[in-house]
């Protein structure tokens, strides 16, 4: 049951709901072999509609019956776990509360007032899970602990953070905010791997840089900044090329601004095309490549980028991710473009996100290290290299710095 609910957690965040719980027993030979389960259905609190009687509202404002509510629930069978592996399964799907026959449609007020004893339940739960992380963790590290939760940083990761906090702290300074703080930076930066800017192989030919990432993350912004400033403030001979022929507007965004920072720009629709772009350009000190925004979920277009970087193999290449994504969409990402060799991450909107600690994660799973963050739409302003310090600050809930010049520059 306490797997159940934590994945109902998990689903539905604080706003879970349990509508219904059932148990019993499957599988198994004339009663022999059979296996426990555990069934869950639940939904968000904010999906309920509010409880109503005769169409009357609390004010005493008599309106419309409500549509006929139809909430997302989720279903869940635990198991006993095998040796090696969770036997927990989840599935989603769309359920329909059953409805009093004499209230046209409008749920029973039966049901209603089970829902607010089940959600009284969880709360009591979740208390209890909190006292009991408290008492593990103590005092100011549960409140560490927390916050970290709560600026997006995965729960796992969290522990692991308060775990390394509590081994390498001293008792003695266990209490002092400040100690904490201080070795809370330590910690997350030492998980924050970075890249630096773009470093400029001038003896080798041009360096090639690419961008990929999926759609509506700002890649095309985000390689026009890194051109302005290659060009405009380091002096470097700067080439765009763009394979995005998918997008006529990103084209014409694209040419705009090499035209504005005067620099060439190549459009390439094949791999041979591509290579060809590349070698008109062997005067340039770097060569951008700019690539359509590709569906994680679209193993045909994965490939067809892997097909161009199989001809012109960039020196690096950056996955361009939207830090407003949630951690399922960014994970998927990088599980998929992970297929064509990235080894920097760049993180985008950084001025729209609700929490930073996500970027965390996503530098475990990717196994990559962090090359930028964009905090604007500015170009070419709005960007910075990426600094573990100055990022683990943020996630602990600093406020977002303006980045200045000397922040991107390369060395």
């Amino acid at each position: 049951m306490a797997e159940a609910l934590g994945m109902v957690k998990r689903h539905f965040g604080r706003e879970a709901v349990i509508l219904s719980t059932r148990t019993g027993t499957k599988g198994g030979w004339f009663g022999l072999g059979e296996k426990p389960y555990v069934e869950i259905t639940a939904a968000r609190q904010s999906d309920l509609p509010e409880t109503r009687f005769r169409g009357t509202t609390r004010s005493g404002r008599v309106e419309g019956a409500p549509r006929p509510m139809s909430v997302e629930s989720i279903r869940m069978n635990s198991e006993p776990r095998a040796s090696t592996r969770d036997s927990l399964r989840m599935a989603s799907r769309l359920d329909r509360l059953p409805a009093d026959a004499s209230s046209e449609g409008r749920p029973s007020t039966v049901l209603l007032s089970e829902i607010g004893t089940l959600k009284s339940l969880v709360q009591d739960l979740v208390r209890q899970t909190h006292r009991a992380q408290a008492g593990q963790y103590g005092g100011k590290l549960y409140d560490t602990y927390r916050n970290l939760v709560e600026n997006a940083v995965a729960e796992e990761l969290a522990t692991k953070i308060i775990d390394d906090i509590a081994r390498e702290l001293p008792a003695s300074r266990m209490r002092n905010p400040q100690a904490v703080r201080a070795q809370l930076i330590r910690v997350m930066t030492s998980m924050l791997p970075t890249a630096g800017p773009i470093q400029i192989h001038s003896t080798q030919g041009p360096t090639i840089v690419a961008l990929v990432g999926p759609t509506g993350v700002g890649k095309t912004t985000t390689v026009a900044k890194l051109a302005a400033i290659l060009c405009l403030r380091e002096k470097r001979k700067v080439g765009l090329i763009t394979i995005d022929t998918y997008r006529i507007a990103a084209v014409e965004q694209l040419k705009t601004y090499a035209q504005i920072i005067d620099v060439p720009l190549e459009v390439a629709m094949s791999p041979s095309q591509l290579r060809d772009a590349v070698t008109g350009m062997s005067d340039r000190d770097c060569i951008l490549i700019d690539t359509a925004g590709r569906s994680q979920r679209d193993d045909m277009k994965i490939k067809e980028l892997r097909g161009f970087f199989n001809i012109v193999r960039p020196h690096e290449v950056h996955l361009v991710l939207s830090s407003t994504s949630s951690e399922n969409v960014l994970a998927e990402a990088i599980e998929r473009f992970k297929q064509i060799g990235i080894d920097r991450l760049i993180f985008t909107k950084l001025d729209e996100a609700l929490g930073f600690g996500v970027i965390l994660s996503c530098l475990e799973k990717a196994d990559a290290r962090l090359s930028y963050l964009t905090t604007g739409q500015d170009v070419p302003d709005d960007i910075e290299v990426g600094q573990g310090g100055s990022l683990a600050r943020l996630i602990l809930g600093e406020p977002l710095a303006r980045p200045t010049v000397a922040s991107v520059a390369s060395p």
